[in-house]
């Protein structure tokens, strides 16, 4: 589960990314663009991961439903969307048991899906009763993270043996993306941005389709330009954003280029600044399609079979 990862289609992923250096202006987007040239964010639908109260864990009443909810904030920092509460027809839920090994305690977690089968299932680390089961809730923070770090794992095993056999996943196939062009630019920057784009976005993993209808994912660029700063000696703000959304039309992520560029000089011709741009930002793009396509990160498996 990751990025906001879905149980059932589990999950997706955050991403921050910088840009490579290269020249100087007239080319602002192969100069230097700083940390916050390129952000990039991945968001898919969210689902739930049901946490609801272990009662068969050794755990005292108080503290199990502290525990609980600690897991499932502990798992929301990893993106994963669960929730403390009772299972819910149709979700995925986590189940804990714990078993008694000497002074030790020793949890085991298992991921159920939707129709009651086991998923995966995995021992936690073994820790001492006390520290299992104490009132201390530092103490029970501290556990849920650990289990949070192993459970996040079994989901993305999960995940990863479901898209390996699936023939029609993404994973085992091109990825089809619609590009739906540029709009904002002065000059012949929306002409030039898009041909130079288009140009960079086929890939090993990536193609691009004829038609938003069919593909995968649809991808579109905006400029805006400021008008020039005459504090700065004339300076003007370009901002470039490349949107990607899902098939069904949300957002999966964005890339935004910022720079700042001479009075007029992108009024005419953009040249070597589209070309520049377009590299920048292909970059972008791709890892925002691989980290939701979970080539990165792999959410749980679709089916609830």
């Amino acid at each position: 589960m990751k990025a906001t990862r879905t149980v059932g289609a589990l999950f997706a992923v955050g991403l921050l990314a910088g840009l490579a250096a290269c020249g100087d202006l007239p080319q602002p987007f192969a100069g230097d663009p700083g940390a916050n040239a390129l952000r990039l964010a991945a968001a898919a639908p969210p689902s739930r991961l049901d946490i609801p109260v272990p009662t068969a864990a050794l755990l005292p009443a108080p503290q199990a439903g502290l525990w609980s909810r600690a897991l499932a904030d502990s798992l929301l920092g990893k993106e994963v969307p669960a929730v403390a509460q009772p299972t819910r027809p149709g979700d995925w839920h986590l189940a804990v048991t714990a078993a008694r090994q000497g002074d030790q305690v020793v949890p085991t977690y298992r991921v159920i899906r939707p129709n009651g089968g086991v998923a995966a299932e995995q021992q936690g680390a073994a820790m001492p009763a006390g520290d299992w089961s104490g009132a201390d809730p530092a103490r029970l923070a501290a556990n849920a993270a650990l289990a949070a770090t192993q459970v996040d794992a079994m989901l993305t095993r999960i995940q990863a043996a479901a898209a390996e056999a699936d023939p029609n996943s993404l994973l085992n196939r091109p990825t089809l993306i619609y590009f739906a062009g540029v709009t904002g630019a002065p000059g012949d920057g929306n002409a030039e941005l898009s041909q130079e784009l288009a140009a960079r976005l086929p890939d090993e993993h990536d193609t691009l389709h004829t038609t938003a209808a069919g593909a995968d994912y649809v991808v579109d660029g905006t400029v805006a330009v400021s008008k020039p700063d005459r504090a700065n000696d004339g300076v003007q703000h370009v901002e470039i954003v490349w949107t990607v959304r899902s098939a069904k039309g949300h957002e999966a992520g964005k890339a935004t280029q910022l720079h700042d560029v001479p009075a007029h000089s992108l009024d005419g011709y953009w040249g070597d600044v589209a070309v520049a741009a377009a590299a920048e930002a292909a970059g972008g793009i791709h890892e925002v399609i691989a980290n939701n396509e979970g080539r990165a990160h792999a959410p749980p498996a679709a089916s609830g079979s």
